[in-house]
């Protein structure tokens, strides 16, 4: 089977827990998928309406996303390269959200009709899709741990672990360094959170040294640290051990004084001179 093609991630996402048999694997590459570029800020499918198609993302990222009190929206999930971004409405076509583009994304539809086909086919490729919502259920849990019992700066600091973790996952992010084309606003509205409080939050993390945070690129200077900050444990993302064992389990020692550091900062009460900055 060749690298590279469209269906080459999906497939490489599938066999995370289980190899398929060669069968299954035609299967996944005989899939009818149609790709299509979408630029950044369009919906891919929005809340309430129906659709007859699946979309993996092969490049770039995307968003879900449920408006709140008019104007204002929680996100609710990032999807990155591999992820089939709404796998549930193979059987729940009407979706309760929106699912937008962030930044420039390379996307591939494919129909229901031949996902369920090849499901139909093969128990192998069922329980892979059943394990893909199940563990995007997981994620969303996760979320609401999140943003009910965490702090602001855990907040942040276990969305950018989680993602770190999911990109190594799909075979990114190994030097811990990604491009995430997101804004400050898109940071406060996953965390719930004011575009201001997240403006600060990243500002202490830059001044504690976790992280180098320009405005399209984040790399992670103390993994181990920002893990306890963010009180952040893979096991809900249900990663073999194979995938694991490339994970940057190792690094420098929390921030001395851990929290109370944090608490102390003189960015803690706010950003010098009322400065702004754009993640």
């Amino acid at each position: 089977m060749e690298t590279g093609r469209p269906y080459s991630r999906l497939l490489f996402r599938l066999e995370r827990f289980n190899e398929l048999t060669t069968e299954d694997r035609q299967r996944i590459a005989d899939l009818p998928l149609k790709l299509v570029n979408y630029p950044a800020g369009r919906d891919v499918l929005s809340h309430g309406y129906a659709t007859s198609q699946c979309t993996l993302v092969l490049d770039g990222f995307l968003f879900s996303h449920k408006p709140v009190s008019g104007s204002r929206r929680q996100i609710t999930s990032f999807f990155v390269p591999g992820d089939v971004a709404d796998l549930a409405t193979l059987y729940l076509p009407a979706v309760d959200h929106s699912i937008t583009t962030l930044g420039p994304a390379v996307l591939a539809f494919v129909p229901h009709t031949a996902l369920k086909e090849a499901a139909d086919r093969s128990t192998a490729l069922t329980q892979a899709f059943w394990r893909e919502t199940l563990m995007q259920a997981a994620i969303l849990q996760e979320w609401i741990v999140n943003l009910g019992r965490r702090d602001a700066f855990a907040r942040i600091a276990h969305i950018v672990c989680e993602l770190t973790v999911r990109l190594q996952a799909s075979g990114m992010a190994r030097d811990l360094s990604f491009a995430m084309p997101w804004t400050q606003t898109d940071v406060a509205d996953a965390c719930g959170i004011s575009n201001v409080h997240a403006n600060r939050v990243i500002q202490e993390m830059r001044y504690l040294g976790l992280v180098d945070w320009n405005s399209r690129r984040l790399t992670i200077r103390d993994w181990n640290a920002l893990m306890r900050l963010g009180d952040f444990n893979d096991d809900y993302l249900q990663y073999c051990a194979s995938i694991k064992k490339d994970y940057p389990l190792t690094g420098h020692a929390a921030p001395e004084g851990g929290f109370a550091r944090l608490r102390t900062s003189p960015l803690a009460y706010g950003v010098p001179g009322g400065a702004k900055s754009d993640c």
